[in-house]
């Protein structure tokens, strides 16, 4: 079996496909860095079939993986928060003028997206900040603190939706316009923050590597 990571060879001895990504993966880790992708054969692994123990158990010909650090990671996950956190927002606007013109079902896929970019967004900002072994009361950026902005995030959602199960709209309008762009704000100066300090991290550590 030939086993790259990133484009190295790695002499080891390895039966399966498991085999090679956990002990690749640990050479990976000594030298600071993360497996990020799973190639078999060519053909990309996916999160689940990472998970079932029958592909790892399979044989062959090639595993490549490819990795990035730990900065590039938070790095990017938190850029990538951002732009859903922008697209979320302008969800929630389209939500909002759908609704107030009658147009009930337009509006409601609109705001399932926007509720859905918010799930996502939270759910990143907490696992990134948990590999990096950050705690959330340790973020803190221009005033806004990330737990705060955890607790207000989940006031205003179960308005929101306490407002929809109600059928009101006006009161939905009101969260989406209103209310919702407060934790937009509030987000958006956090994600800010945390990419910037990836970004800083990731330049150290490339001088210190120089």
């Amino acid at each position: 079996m030939r086993i790259l990571l990133d484009e190295n060879p790695c002499e080891i001895p390895a039966g399966t496909v498991g085999e090679a990504i956990a002990i690749a993966a640990e050479a990976a880790e000594k030298a600071g860095r993360l497996v990020v992708e799973v190639r078999v054969d060519g053909a990309m692994l996916t999160d689940e079939e990472l998970q079932t123990a029958s592909r790892l158990q399979d044989a062959a010909e090639e595993v490549h993986m490819l990795t990035t650090t730990m900065e590039t990671l938070l790095r990017d996950t938190f850029l990538q928060a951002a732009e859903t956190l922008a697209a979320a927002e302008r969800e929630q606007k389209i939500a909002a003028e759908a609704m107030q013109g009658g147009r009930a079902a337009e509006g409601m896929a609109s705001l399932m997206q926007s509720l859905e970019g918010w799930s996502g967004i939270r759910d990143a900002v907490v696992q990134g900040l948990s590999l990096a072994e950050i705690p959330t009361e340790d973020v803190e950026f221009d005033g806004v603190r990330l737990t705060d902005a955890i607790i207000d995030l989940q006031k205003r959602l179960g308005r929101l939706k306490d407002a929809m199960v109600a059928e009101d709209v006006s009161a939905t309008c009101d969260c989406l316009l209103y209310e919702l762009p407060e934790s937009t704000t509030a987000w958006r100066t956090l994600l800010d923050g945390l990419h910037h300090r990836c970004e800083a991290a990731g330049e150290d550590a490339g001088d210190s590597n120089s």
